[in-house]
């Protein structure tokens, strides 16, 4: 779907802006099938996905073999509550942990984890649902007036696709986390800044539409208001 890809487009904008040049070790915590870490791979780049999933790593696989991609992937299936456990030390240039934190109790000692695998000065790039965006996707995406006026101020949402509770933040919230757990905070990006609200859906399969859509969300992503009110954000932290 566009805005899918999209999203991705605009977290690979985000990465291009804070990694450096020469070949990495990248964890992806929770990266499931790949979809942001592959293209790290494709740059030549070694990256580890550890995912709950044995499907959606075999997946990843099968991409990364089209690809030809195997030597730049290695995948391990596990839980993320033990990860420090299956690192056993080892450390990483630069981690991902891309729209996982909104499905865990205790977002905080995860990101303690992964900044504790993070190499002195390497990045960590966390991707969330903003929850400034639930009154807007309520009222314009679904009509639903009385949901909208719920959202103003809530953690708790719903996720439709895993049909699971979730607990949404905003960029500052994130920021917070991540500054607990020792890192300093980079950038914040918006991802679908107002993409996610046009409902003009089928005239986003439309290239040429896709290409202004793209355009106008690569020059609002690092842009206020508009990244506060994001359907998702990213945020850039690394380690000191």
């Amino acid at each position: 779907m566009p805005w899918y890809r999209l999203t991705r487009r605009q977290i690979g904008a985000g990465l291009a802006q804070h990694l450096s040049g020469r070949k990495l070790r990248i964890l992806d915590a929770g990266g499931g099938n790949g979809l942001d870490s592959l293209p790290l791979a494709a740059q030549g780049h070694d990256v580890l996905i550890v995912d709950y999933s044995a499907a959606m790593l075999a997946d990843a696989q099968t991409q990364a073999a089209t690809r030809g991609l195997q030597g730049q992937l290695q995948v391990q299936q596990a839980e993320l509550s033990g990860i420090d456990e299956l690192l056993k030390g080892e450390t990483f240039d630069a981690v991902l942990c891309h729209n996982v934190i909104q499905y865990l109790d205790d977002a905080p000692a995860l990101l303690r984890q992964l900044a504790a695998a993070l190499r002195p000065g390497g990045l960590l790039s966390l991707v969330s649902m903003n929850r400034y965006s639930a009154v807007y996707a309520a009222l314009l995406l679904r009509n639903d007036v009385k949901a909208a006026r719920a959202g103003i101020g809530a953690h708790a949402a719903h996720t439709v696709i895993f049909d699971a509770p979730l607990i949404v933040y905003s960029a500052a919230e994130a920021a917070a986390m991540l500054a607990q757990a020792g890192l300093a905070v980079t950038a914040d990006y918006g991802l679908l800044c107002i993409t996610a609200y046009w409902r003009e859906d089928e005239r986003k399969h439309d290239p040429a539409v896709y290409a202004q859509l793209e355009e106008l969300e690569l020059a609002l992503m690092d842009q206020e208001p508009y990244k506060s009110l994001a359907r998702s954000f990213q945020v850039i932290a690394h380690k000191r």
